[in-house]
């Protein structure tokens, strides 16, 4: 069994008072941190999202444009079968 006198609490420690004043400071600034994080998260998502939309929307148009031509090119063969 532990002898109770054998490790005095020095008088000089922080009171809980003070330390939890230390700590909030300390949750303030990891708190905003995160909150900066999650803002720059968000706003890469966003970015992302609207890169994607656009890449999304050139493949269409590409394809249009692709197909396109090669409806064209058949027009044009069948334009020069009729007139023979």
């Amino acid at each position: 069994m532990k002898d109770k006198k054998a490790a005095p609490r020095s008088t000089s420690s922080k009171s809980k008072k003070a330390s939890s004043r230390v700590t909030a400071a300390k949750w303030e600034a990891a708190a905003a941190a995160g909150a900066a994080g999650r803002r720059a998260q968000r706003q890469a998502i966003g970015q992302a999202s609207v890169e994607k939309v656009a890449r999304r929307q050139f493949q269409k148009t590409s394809a249009h444009a692709i197909q396109a031509h090669i409806g064209a090119r058949g027009r044009r063969r069948q334009a020069r079968r009729d007139s023979r």
